[in-house]
């Protein structure tokens, strides 16, 4: 195995900023389409899709971030592309 130490390890903050901005705009993109809306009904469906849409986003972050720390575990680079 590698020498996980010479590897810089990922971090918390700058993943965690980038998730919240994510998820912040995922529920205002979702509420500025769907809550100009009087029905009760279909303000509850736009609510339900932002948090539906924020949780994704929340999971998607959760599992780009534990493969990075995985892969620096293995004592592999954890640069990865954008959509990995």
């Amino acid at each position: 195995m590698a020498d996980s130490s010479a590897l810089p390890s990922p971090g918390f903050v700058l993943p965690g900023l980038r998730c919240a901005v994510e998820m912040a705009l995922v529920a205002l993109v979702i509420a500025l389409l769907g809550l100009p809306t009087e029905e009760p009904l279909v303000l509850g469906v736009v609510m339900l899709s932002a948090l539906f849409g924020m949780v994704v986003v929340l999971f998607w972050a959760m599992n780009r971030h534990m493969r990075r720390w995985i892969r620096y575990a293995q004592g592999k680079p954890t640069n990865m592309g954008i959509f990995d």
